[in-house]
């Protein structure tokens, strides 16, 4: 008997009913550039890629989290840690499947009560990295 291929995730409005899943995520993969420091006025920001990448997929990121305005992107991080360099300079900006267990509400580190925002979607132990189709 053979398994059941994961569903496949390509737009916000899906990624609510897939919490918790295993699923086939499919967007945009896009490297998240941080700043290395303040820049002076004037002057061009400097950033450095740390391995954080997210998948951009269709749709807005109002259908899960409620404080997001309309024309926020609908992203969902990578992984618990830093992508490698190799993969991010294959993929960047190119559309991707990516298989893993979706997670739209991951704990957030602070203590409860804190003021903060809610952490991005994640899809854990991610797998399967391919170019879409």
């Amino acid at each position: 008997m053979e398994p059941t291929p994961a569903p496949r995730c390509t737009c916000a409005d899906e990624l609510v009913s897939a919490d918790g899943c295993v699923v086939t995520l499919c967007g945009t993969y896009l490297a998240v550039p941080t700043l290395r420091k303040m820049p002076r006025p004037g002057r061009p920001r400097e950033e450095v890629n740390l391995g954080e990448v997210v998948i951009v997929v269709a749709g807005s990121a109002a259908a899960y989290d409620p404080a997001a305005g309309d024309n926020a992107p609908a992203q969902v991080s990578l992984g618990e840690g830093p992508r490698p360099m190799e993969e991010i300079s294959a993929f960047d900006r190119k559309r991707v499947e990516v298989e893993g267990r979706l997670v739209v509400r991951p704990d957030a580190n602070e203590p409860p009560g804190a003021a903060r925002t809610m952490p991005k979607p994640m899809l854990q132990a991610p797998t399967a990295l391919r170019m879409a189709k």
